[in-house]
């Protein structure tokens, strides 16, 4: 197995007697969803603790990451700083609740990935009073009044006429 921040040795917790140990991982990530991605830098930090079970290891802790993110109304990128927990047992069978314990290591990358992407919201608004914005450059609904409801321009002109009572 490829030696990545995100792949531990574990021979010294299977089939012993011993405590729990601690790791930290450090990573800088490309991990997007549709208008949300992690930010490099600061990087993902991921504090784990990894337990001895009759079959495996029990992986315990929390992931802290940044990410940038861009409103589904107006377009705006915002960053965010988010922190997920994380679970997950690691062991030799071949279910799906469980993650591949591979020889003496384990590779946590897709457990962190999950979460990590999971815990990010569907849409993204930079404020819950955000207006959006209309069909052309210079409108913003946050900050100006609309310049559509005039112009002829747009698709909603016509309607104008059928909206006024003729006299």
């Amino acid at each position: 197995m490829a030696t990545t921040p995100f792949v531990l040795n574990v021979s010294d917790l299977l089939g012993r007697d011993t405590s729990s140990r601690s790791e930290t991982i450090e990573a800088a990530v490309d991990w997007r969803i549709d208008l949300i991605r992690l930010v490099p830098g600061p990087p993902l930090r991921a504090d784990l603790v990894l337990h001895p079970v009759s079959n495996g290891i029990a992986l315990t802790g929390s992931a802290s990451f940044m990410t940038e993110d861009t409103c589904m109304r107006c377009l705006a990128v915002t960053t965010t700083d988010r922190r997920v927990a994380l679970g997950a047992l690691f062991d030799r069978s071949d279910d799906d609740e469980s993650y591949p314990l591979l020889g003496h290591e384990i590779d946590v990358e897709q457990l962190i990935r999950d979460e990590v992407l999971l815990s990010l919201p569907i849409s993204h608004v930079c404020r819950e009073d955000c207006q959006g914005v209309v069909n052309t450059t210079q409108s913003d609904l946050n900050t100006e009044s609309s310049v559509d409801e005039g112009d002829p321009r747009s698709p909603f002109a016509v309607l104008k006429d059928l909206l006024e009572p003729e006299d």
